[in-house]
């Protein structure tokens, strides 16, 4: 299978809270995946860097083999709606 996002040891620090630490996982194409987790895991945390709406502390992010971060090859093939 092809791989359409790969993450590589995410982490995401808000001053001294580590939201997300130390993530890594793919996500293969044509496959229909869920993201789980109690109130303040880092979901949405997650899903804002992939969609580029906010920035890794470290590690690494491609989407459809490319970084998304002003990206309009891969960012006009990506839609993330926020609850609020």
């Amino acid at each position: 299978m092809t791989s359409v996002i790969e993450v590589t040891g995410l982490t995401k620090r808000y001053g001294d809270t580590v939201a997300v630490d130390d993530v890594s996982f793919t996500i293969e194409s044509n496959t229909i995946y869920g993201l789980l987790g109690r109130n303040g895991a880092g979901k949405t945390t997650i899903m804002s860097i992939l969609t580029a709406q906010n920035f890794a502390t470290s590690g690494e992010v491609h989407v459809f083999g490319e970084n998304p971060y002003e990206n309009a090859r891969v960012l006009s093939r990506l839609c993330f709606v926020r609850e609020s």
